[in-house]
């Protein structure tokens, strides 16, 4: 499978959400350097019969989605803190590539369980600086697919609401004690051992995802996407 990119449109919000530059702070669980990850998502879909052109749909959904999600179209940066925080530019855009392949959807099995050369073309590895710009979510995609359907308004509205989400609770609240926890020895960083990078596939049926989704749907009662369900799962596992 070859990649040819015929290509590259800056897509800016449909309305302008804000007027003036600022920046963002964001969450100690952003900040933590155990999660500086980086997350490549891949969605395809069977092509339909139509008159549109698939591009400017998506082009049309993306603008339309980043004017309740600008933040994702801005890039993170280092404060004086430390910290990341993020910055946020009247005219900023998010890059949409625009490519073909040299065979079908059906050629390579849909993608399932598809070789790593045809997923690092679709999906390319980006550099350390890459991933500082245009931060994006799984939330912001489910919205565009929405949007490019045809639904006339996004699904979820995103509240940015940093002051009161991140500060300090008012007045403050204990809800339960600090207990110790297991500590490592004193200059011992796990973050910095040369382990490599480790591949592994896990087969998850359909069964078995459908008892997940009603487990947490009891705990929480939320109608989750399959992403969320397993992240959740994974992460309360690592």
């Amino acid at each position: 499978m070859k990649v040819q990119v015929t290509e590259t449109a800056l897509i800016s919000p449909s309305t302008p959400p804000f007027t003036a530059d600022h920046t963002l702070a964001l969450s100690h669980l952003d900040n933590d350097h155990s999660l500086n990850v980086t997350l490549r998502y891949l969605r395809v879909y069977v092509s339909t019969t139509t008159d549109r052109n698939p591009f400017q749909v998506i082009s049309s959904a993306i603008s339309t989605a980043l004017h309740h999600y600008y933040p994702l179209a801005g890039s993170l940066r280092r404060a004086s803190s430390g910290r990341y925080e993020l910055v946020c530019h009247v005219d900023q855009s998010l890059p949409l590539v625009n490519a073909s392949v040299d065979c079908t959807l059906e050629s390579l099995n849909y993608l399932d369980d598809p070789d790593m050369n045809s997923v690092e073309q679709l999906v390319p590895d980006p550099s350390p600086e890459e991933t500082l710009v245009n931060p994006c979510m799984l939330q912001f995609f489910c919205n565009v697919a929405d949007l490019a359907r045809g639904v006339d308004q996004v699904k979820f509205q995103p509240i940015w609401d940093r002051a009161t989400l991140l500060g300090p609770r008012n007045p403050p609240r204990v809800e339960g004690q600090v207990r110790e926890f297991l500590s490592l020895e004193k200059g011992f960083n796990p973050y910095k051992q040369d382990v490599g990078h480790v591949r592994e596939c896990f087969n998850v049926e359909d069964e078995c995802l459908d008892q997940l989704k009603a487990l947490l749907f009891e705990q929480c009662a939320l109608d989750l996407t399959t992403f969320e369900i397993f992240g959740a799962y994974i992460w309360r596992a690592k």
